[in-house]
């Protein structure tokens, strides 16, 4: 017999008893006639403790939990009914059943369907993650005798499986690179007693990562199984690892294919950082390990990625990924070939100048296949809109590339012409053969010429160097970033940075200011290897990229190191100096010209000149400005309109410093 019995029989008896007390209580209410205290507390009584004994201890099941409540209700309302009875207990022990009624699992559900379809609507689904889990955690918070939960749910990723589109064949070019991938793709294959899996393709946005995964399923000819994080990514709590197990379920179904992910980054976020969040975290243990199972079978795992360097150490490493192959930017073969179809498409086969497509091929080095498409598509948007007819040259080219990039670096609107700033005359001609020769470069390189890779601006302070790097910018129409050594200095990647930005908006000068202090010379500087670094970037160690035009200034040209002045570095000098009396005149004159609202007098000029004579123009535009302001000032509080001599002595004070008594 169960030892259990006489405590179920015990149980049993004492509902029944209760349930008698409850009839006998409700009887003495119910037939009418003059109802006694007596009667209503034994009502009341019978009302609050019989029902908590009819429910426990089994308080999730339903029937138990209707009755008892059933049996408040009725003795509530008929107490309630009475005269002159404290009916207030009654109605909160009712209120308290009510609340947990809708707090019931098992009756909750039902009410929420109930209401669902007095609305017209379907039930609450619950969320399949959830569905998924439900049990293990009903089961560890002791929830016994629940009804069968809802089988795990299955995901459809039919739409993410394909018959590949490409072959190697049709990836013009980049020979190295299709021949690691199908080295790797076979070895996977390969029957080994430690098998090995997992190509990392890692690279730059753009360079074709997908396309190189679809053409590797080509060329084995199996199918092409793709997924990225938009296909995983659910807002509920653990659905995404869910469908990450289901994907890999799919793959392996297929007993043969390329499983291709793309963003693996999304995936394989780093776990040791303290911002990682959980949900982050079970993603990535869950890819690891089922990067791992995939092992051995005929599936051939690809990723790509575009930051490497974010990815979970754990994911990266061997075992998980046994080939990494960098995706690099187009090689001229392949470079050609873009352009040429992009063109063809959209403007015309005949538009596309072979000679022409070979140029800037070759001067687009580094540029990814989407920049090279979209600068295709860009010509054949020229073409429909009347831009230009007939075959395609160099100048079209090059303004559909700074049409694609939508930026020219941050020149300012109000820069000066190089006629305006004030400099020795063989060096301003040097500058205008210089913007000639940049906005002329595809001639000139055909005849032998070219540009060369860097000059260097010397001279005292505010002789307008910046200025005519400017100028030089903008009469070439060519893009302009500016950087300062000390910058440098401070923070190191700001070079790779503006470096980097140069290349992707050429043809750009890249100005670098106050370089005296990143390019001292390196047996009296703390910077050489900073030094070192910026002339390794200037010879092109990576590749020389073209369209670039490297500019340093400096005050103090003896403390620059000799190796950043040679050939093929910072190579040509370009002299600027304080300006001759003559300029100095001739730009006093034009800047009080422009002063129509004032009335300056005849002795103001010379008494500038004088004081300005072996200044710098940024020195002058100072003292003018200054002697501006004094004038002000009177003109405000006596109604003057007149520029003095005493104004000048007050600027040349405040900007030049002149010792007492000199005025």
């Amino acid at each position: 017999m169960n030892p259990l019995m006489p405590l179920v029989a015990v149980g049993w008896l004492i509902r029944i008893i209760g349930m008698c007390v409850w009839a006998v209580a409700f009887s003495h209410v119910s037939h009418g006639g003059l109802v006694t205290p007596t009667d209503i507390d034994k009502l009341m009584f019978a009302t609050i403790v019989v029902p908590v004994l009819i429910v426990l201890p089994d308080f999730y099941k339903a029937w138990k939990f209707l009755l008892a409540y059933a049996l408040v209700a009725a003795g509530a309302i008929t107490v309630v009914r009475l005269a002159h009875t404290g009916w207030s207990t009654v109605l909160t022990v009712l209120g308290i059943w009510t609340f947990l009624l809708f707090a019931h699992p098992r009756i909750r559900p039902a009410l929420l369907n109930f209401r669902a379809r007095l609305n017209g609507g379907a039930s609450q689904p619950m969320n399949p993650a959830q569905a998924a889990t439900s049990a293990p955690r009903q089961a560890r918070h002791g929830i016994q005798n629940q009804p069968p939960q809802p089988p795990a749910p299955s995901y459809d990723f039919s739409d993410s499986m394909s018959t590949p589109r490409y072959k190697f064949a049709d990836v013009v070019g980049m020979a190295e690179t299709k021949e690691r991938l199908l080295a790797a793709a076979k070895d996977v294959i390969a029957a080994r007693a430690t098998p090995r899996n997992g190509i990392l393709l890692f690279g730059d946005p753009g360079n074709g990562k997908t396309l190189f995964a679809e053409a590797l399923a080509g060329e084995l000819n199996v199918p092409f199984f793709s997924i990225a994080y938009g296909d995983i990514a659910s807002m509920w709590v653990n659905e995404s690892v869910q469908k990450v197990k289901a994907a890999f379920a799919a793959a392996r179904k297929t007993g043969f294919g390329v499983f291709f992910i793309d963003e693996i980054d999304s995936f394989l976020k780093e776990r040791s950082g303290n911002g990682s969040h959980h949900m982050d975290r079970d993603l990535t243990n869950t890819m690891l390990t089922e990067i791992v199972n995939l092992r051995g079978t005929k599936i051939v795992l690809v990723a790509a990625t575009n930051h490497l360097d974010d990815l979970d150490s754990a994911g990266v490493r061997e075992k998980r990924f046994d080939f990494k192959v960098e995706i690099p930017a187009p090689d001229q073969e392949a470079r050609q070939a873009i352009l040429r179809r992009a063109i063809g498409g959209t403007a015309g086969y005949d538009v596309a100048e072979p000679a022409v497509i070979t140029t800037l091929a070759e001067r687009w080095a580094g540029y990814s296949a989407a920049r090279l498409t979209a600068v295709g598509e860009q010509i054949g948007e020229m073409r429909r809109s009347g831009e230009f007819a007939g075959k395609l040259s160099f100048e079209i080219g090059m303004r559909a590339l700074r049409l694609v990039q939508g930026r020219k670096g941050k020149l300012p609107e109000t820069v000066k012409s190089i006629d305006e700033i004030l400099m020795p005359e063989e060096s301003r001609n040097v500058l205008k053969d210089m913007a000639f020769k940049m906005a002329n470069v595809y001639s000139l390189e055909k005849m032998g010429s070219r540009l060369p890779t860097g000059l260097i601006f010397v001279g005292p302070p505010g002789t307008g160097k910046t200025q005519a790097a400017m100028a030089l910018a903008k009469q070439a129409d060519w893009a302009f970033l500016k950087i300062i050594g000390s910058e440098i200095a401070a923070k190191p990647e700001a070079w790779d940075k503006l470096y980097k930005t140069a290349c992707d908006i050429r043809p750009a000068i890249v100005f670098l200011d106050e370089a005296d202090g990143i390019l001292r010379d390196r047996q009296y500087s703390g910077y050489g290897m900073l030094t070192e670094k910026i002339l390794t970037t200037i010879d092109g160690a990576g590749g020389r990229v073209r369209d670039l035009l490297f500019i340093a200034a400096t005050n103090y040209y003896d403390r620059i190191d000799s190796a950043a002045v040679r050939g093929g570095r910072f190579e040509e000098k370009i002299v600027f100096d304080v300006p001759e009396i003559e300029d100095m005149q001739a730009y006093i004159r034009a800047k009080l010209d422009r002063l129509s609202d004032w009335t300056v007098e005849a002795s103001v000029e010379l008494l500038l000149c004088e004081h300005l004579l072996g200044h710098s123009i940024a020195d002058a535009d100072a003292v003018i400005q200054k002697a501006i302001d004094a004038a002000a000032v009177r003109r405000l509080r006596e109604n003057t309109t007149d520029i003095r001599e005493s104004d000048v002595g007050q600027a040349v004070k405040a900007v030049l410093r002149a010792p007492a008594g000199s005025m």
